[in-house]
């Protein structure tokens, strides 16, 4: 592969080795990025001074010219933007704060996604945080898929988030998950006692796997429908997408999972929703309890005749 420079654009001419790949692939890979990223990496893509699809196989001598967005300088992602953006706030003192987060929220900044997280809310809304540095974490002390709505902890400075993770760490923080999954489920309780690690080929994906970490879900049927069953999930390990890895591996996938199901696209949003969380106050001592009411997504469904 030869490649010409510029102060704008970057350009590539494709040889052997790399036709009949897609462009995307190939892009991802000159640019170390993923294949989801690309879209919202460039300004525009051209394969002989012609904007193709991403899809396109490409041939021996194409030339392919990259506008990439940002080209003239590097992102921070260490130091993110205050935006003002709405937070739900359910407790709130000057050392710590508990949220409802939304659906579609994603929790940290990335290369690709800048603005718009509870990153971004959290440095505009919370006028008290007291962190030196980096503030690409913000007080986040446990995370949310960008899918999943429910209760997250906020702390305010270092030592809280550092003492609230360490009750996570030691299994003392109570967490309660509500969600919708396809099919009806036979037994009342169940325990899923699966490892889990990362997908050997699609590494976005989580799998289970003899060689991954302990993972512990405890599920109680709450209602039964028709095609659905409404369950409680309480998480005893806590990795990353397990309640979707270990519903989805014992074919009961939660219903609108973009991932782990096939078919996501009849349900308006992920039914999973992070509905109770349990934990010691670290300056207090006080236990704390927060639950919240299920999402308008949740509910609509949850009521449907689809169900």
């Amino acid at each position: 592969m030869n490649r010409e420079k510029s102060d704008n654009n970057k350009y590539f001419i494709i040889e052997e080795a790399d036709a009949k790949k897609r462009l995307d692939v190939f892009i991802s890979e000159k640019l170390n990025i993923s294949r989801s990223q690309v879209k919202n990496y460039l300004n525009s893509v051209k394969v002989n001074g012609i904007e193709k699809k991403l899809s396109y196989a490409l041939k021996i001598n194409d030339k392919i010219e990259v506008d990439i967005k940002n080209s003239d300088k590097e992102i921070d992602i260490e130091n993110p933007k205050a935006e003002n953006i709405s937070l739900d706030i359910i407790y709130e003192d000057k050392y710590l704060l508990v949220i409802n987060k939304p659906a579609g929220m994603s929790v940290h900044c990335s290369a690709s996604e800048m603005t718009g997280t509870l990153v971004n809310a959290l440095l505009y809304n919370i006028k008290d945080f007291d962190f030196i540095g980096n503030k690409s974490r913000a007080g986040i002390i446990h995370r949310l898929d960008k899918d999943t709505s429910g209760i997250m902890i906020i702390g305010k400075n270092a030592d809280i988030v550092s003492s609230i993770q360490e009750q996570f760490k030691n299994r003392k923080i109570k967490k309660i998950y509500h969600a919708i999954v396809i099919g009806v489920l036979k037994d009342n309780y169940l325990e899923i006692n699966l490892p889990i690690g990362r997908h050997q080929v699609y590494r976005k994906k989580m799998t289970v796997r003899e060689d991954g970490k302990k993972a512990l879900t405890h599920i109680k049927v709450l209602k039964r429908f028709k095609n659905h069953t409404l369950i409680e999930i309480d998480l005893k390990t806590g990795r990353t997408h397990q309640i979707r890895v270990h519903s989805s591996y014992k074919n009961f996938p939660v219903a609108g999972d973009k991932i782990y199901s096939k078919s996501s696209n009849k349900y308006k949003s992920l039914m999973l929703v992070a509905k109770k969380i349990e934990f010691t106050h670290p300056i207090t001592n006080e236990v704390l309890e927060f639950e919240i009411d299920y999402p308008s997504y949740f509910y609509e469904f949850l009521y449907s005749e689809n169900i």
